[in-house]
């Protein structure tokens, strides 16, 4: 009997116990394998990493959020699992593309982590309010009409309490990047230089996306109170109190949407739909990101842990886990299978994916990541202020710059 140690990151909803009936599952497969989770909170997640790293101690698979993949591996912390892959028939056209993204080492193109599941960015608008006011989804198609939206919007009252036009969490969260990355791109900018040798954020094209962004804050459309919250309050605001007519919450379709839940809404959540984020002047775009399996380079068990890992990647597994943490399944065929059923409120998610891109699979951005939310953090605290000075903005930009280029020589 081989004992597996995996790590895997979040609150018990999103743990054990989902987790657990795939180790049953597994073992009734692989018996000789036995698979002990530990459940580490998200917060504490990157600091275990480093130390387990340090010490070449720890568990033998890591669940890792895709946007680390990258650094780790540079970090040495990943195993080399291309020859396994092969063999399996795991390689990247079995996955739905954006997810193979950050799957393989920055330098040698050697695979380091197979995708796990998937989080797709998607707006999601309270269709009873668009429609009280002669609008639909076809008002939400482009950054123009998408604005026009919001100022009809602007002044709504619900129950004589006028309600937030655009819900999107700022500068306290940790998907603070992700919300604005759909900005940039569609305004044809990026975070790095197609060679992934210097920043780009703070070119003209990625600044017209951040201005346009501000602008949302600037005229009353974001509130300035979402700008304190974390997306779970952005979802809870949305689904279950109905603050806003339009929000960025979180993944899929959110456990909120419960009808068991003691909060749940009826009125509020049938009405909320999901759609793709508005199309920028350079197209549209949705941020894809979720979470990917790795075998530790320090495993005394590695056979053993490609076992399992191969398992959460198969159509078993894929079909049912994800989807029960709200996420989606990374495996193509088991994602397309998500939208056999035409589920109205779905519709907009459907079609997110297309538009996904995910964050540059470079080296070092883990740290340009915690560079960048900092940044744009101070730069939504003074939009708290009501100072939208695009040329501090630009300021501030310029100087995370030479950071990033400085990381980036390094």
């Amino acid at each position: 009997m081989v004992t597996i140690n995996m790590w895997i990151w979040g609150g018990e909803r999103l743990g054990k116990q989902f987790i657990e009936r795939e180790i049953n599952a597994f073992n009734r497969e692989v018996p000789d394998v036995k698979i002990e989770i530990t459940l580490i909170p998200w917060r504490d997640a990157w600091e275990s990493i480093v130390k387990a790293a340090n010490e070449q101690k720890g568990p033998d698979i890591l669940q890792i959020g895709s946007t680390w993949n990258a650094t780790l591996a540079d970090l040495g912390v990943l195993k080399d699992i291309t020859d396994a892959v092969s063999d399996a028939g795991l390689m990247g056209e079995v996955f739905a593309p954006v997810a193979w993204t950050n799957c393989r080492f920055p330098n040698s193109g050697g695979i380091s982590s197979l995708p796990w599941f998937l989080d797709i960015r998607a707006i999601y608008y309270n269709q009873d309010i668009l429609r009280k006011l002669g609008m639909s989804a076809d008002n939400l198609v482009d950054w123009m009409s998408f604005k026009e939206a919001c100022e009809n919007i602007k002044g709504y009252k619900k129950d004589g309490e006028e309600i937030g036009v655009f819900g999107v969490s700022g500068q306290s969260d940790a998907m603070l990047l992700q919300n604005i990355a759909p900005w940039i791109w569609g305004a044809g900018g990026d975070f790095l230089t197609s060679d992934g040798k210097n920043a780009a954020f703070n070119e003209k094209s990625a600044l017209n996306g951040i201005e346009f962004y501000i602008s949302l804050i600037r005229e009353g459309y974001i509130p300035l109170s979402a700008l304190k919250l974390r997306t779970e309050d952005i979802s809870e605001g949305l689904f279950l109190k109905g603050d806003y007519a339009i929000a960025v919450p979180g993944p899929l379709d959110i456990a909120l949407f419960d009808p068991n839940s003691p909060l749940y809404s009826v009125e509020i959540a049938e009405n909320c739909m999901s759609s793709c984020f508005p199309a920028g002047p350079a197209g549209r775009f949705v941020f894809c990101g979720g979470s990917n399996l790795a075998i530790t380079s320090f495993s005394e068990h590695s056979r053993g842990a490609w076992e399992f890992i191969k398992f959460l990647t198969s159509h078993e597994s894929q079909n049912s886990y994800p989807l029960l943490l709200n996420m989606f399944p990374a495996l193509l065929e088991s994602f397309e299978a998500v939208f056999i059923e035409d589920i109205p409120r779905l519709r907009g998610l459907r079609n997110a994916w297309e538009y996904g891109r995910a964050f540059p699979n470079v080296a070092a951005w883990g740290a340009i990541e915690t560079l960048l939310v900092e940044c744009f953090g101070g730069i939504f605290t003074r939009a708290q202020e009501g100072i939208y000075d695009m040329l501090l903005v630009r300021q501030d930009l310029d100087r995370a710059a030479l950071d990033v280029d400085d990381l980036l020589a390094r």
